[in-house]
Formats: C-alpha cells, structure tokens, sequence
C-alpha cells in the first residue's frame, strides 16, 4: 500500500484528533510549560508534514498506518525533549514522582486487563509482569520462579503473538 492508499484507508480527521489529544496528554505529563511557541498540533502537524515528504518512510512500516503516524508522533515529542534538554532541566523537577509512578502502574494494570480480555492466561501474565519490571531473559525468569527455560520460551512466543493484536488499544491508554 502506498501513501496515499494509506492516507485514504483511514478517517484523517480522526487520527488527527487522536494524535492531537495524545500529543496533549503526553506534554501536560511532562509537565513543561512553554515549547518554544509550539502547540501539541504542532508536533502533529510537523509530523504528518514529515511523512507527507518522505523523512519519516511509510514504506518501510511494518505497521498499520495509524500506528505509524503514532509512532511518529512519540518519536516526534520525544526528540524535541532530547534537542531542548537544557532548556527544560530546570522545570523537569517540578514533575511529582508520585504521580509518575501511579501514571505507570496505571498503565501496567490497563494492558494487563487488555492482555486478559484478549485471552492471556496467568502464565503470560506473569511474564508479561517480569517484562514491565525489566526482567527480560527468559533464564532469568525461569529461574526466579522455578520452572524450566523452555517453558518460559513457550509462554513468552505465546505473549509476542498476542502483543501484535493488543497495540492500538495499549497506544491509546499511553
């Protein structure tokens, strides 16, 4: 599918309301309070620029097209932060931690219940948890809970199938 296959498969009006809104949310989480003059359409508009001529590369995408421009969007913020770092250390520490650390098991809690609806047993929900809390190595996971290696590759190819059919509904709540 080209771009403009892309463009008009999906309700643009839409997206761009939803990446406006989530452009939104991200930036009051941080906490800043001026972006040199930028809007969170802004960020929207720049990225849906990028894609338009081509720095950001639709073709290559492994994706859906909304994911895409999501991704872009994240991205997009992202590196403004990096760019823009000292004008921001100052304000950063403002952030309460408590409000981060509840935003981010808030999030844990919502994709645990998504993985749940869509069918995750308790084994992939375990590992899922491992998961958020950094624990990656399917050795180490075995060992912390007793089990065989090659039982934690199976439940961990069962969670990487389902992670794919979860991804628009965990952008959301992100």
């Amino acid at each position: 599918m080209n771009l403009a296959e892309a463009i008009q498969s999906v309700d643009m009006d839409e997206v761009i309301d939803r990446m406006n809104a989530y452009a939104i949310s991200i930036l009051k989480s941080v906490g800043v309070k001026n972006f040199n003059g930028k809007e969170p359409i802004d960020f929207v508009g720049d990225v849906i620029l990028k894609v338009m001529d081509g720095q950001r590369d639709w073709s290559k995408a492994k994706c859906s097209f909304t994911e895409f421009l999501f991704g872009c969007l994240k991205s997009e913020i992202s590196n403004f932060f990096k760019t823009h770092k000292n004008i921001y250390d100052n304000e950063l520490p403002e952030i309460p931690s408590t409000d981060q650390s509840f935003s981010e098991e808030h999030i844990r809690n919502s994709i645990s219940e998504i993985l749940k609806i869509e069918g995750a047993d308790d084994d992939e929900l375990t590992v899922f948890e491992y998961w958020a809390d950094g624990i990656t190595k399917p050795s180490e996971i075995a060992k912390d809970l007793g089990i065989d290696v090659k039982e934690v590759y199976n439940i961990t190819k069962r969670l990487e199938r389902r992670l794919p059919k979860i991804q628009t509904q965990v952008i959301n709540i992100i």
